[in-house]
């Protein structure tokens, strides 16, 4: 599949290509679909690791956005206009909305044209399974 998205690469049928095919994908993680399977294996390795020190993080959830943004903790992060009041490391992505933040404590909350997001940042993995349902409910429009 990748090889039909490489062919579009600088033209302007490039983001249609990969829309269609990216839908197609199997949902999982990078670790799984590539490395787990290349040691499973019988011929010579097929994935090499050289280590590096390249700042990289895991931007797996809102939790792991706020922490990569956050200059030190318990910092509130603000996507747009906003203010806090007895308010700490919260992550208020609004871009478009002023959000007041008052007496409220490691929140995640993202704001956008068709959905809220409101959860504890200890929670935000379990996204996930809101996307699953949404599937099931074939709630595309909202993914």
């Amino acid at each position: 599949m990748w090889a039909q998205v490489a062919e579009h690469i600088g033209k302007r049928t490039y983001a249609a290509k990969l829309n269609r095919i990216y839908r197609q994908l199997e949902n999982i993680s990078v670790d799984y679909a590539i490395l787990e399977r290349a040691t499973r294996e019988t011929a010579d390795p097929a994935v090499f690791v050289i280590p590096g020190e390249i700042g990289w993080s895991d931007i797996g959830s809102w939790n792991a956005v706020y922490e990569l943004l956050a200059e030190h903790p318990g910092a509130n992060i603000f996507a747009g206009p906003g203010q806090s009041l007895d308010a700490e490391g919260n992550f208020l992505w609004s871009p478009h909305k002023f959000v007041a933040a008052i007496g409220v404590r490691d929140l995640i909350v993202v704001d956008t044209p068709d959905a809220l997001l409101i959860c504890p940042r200890d929670r935000a993995q379990d996204v996930g399974k809101i996307v699953k349902a949404l599937e099931e409910r074939k709630r595309e429009n909202l993914l």
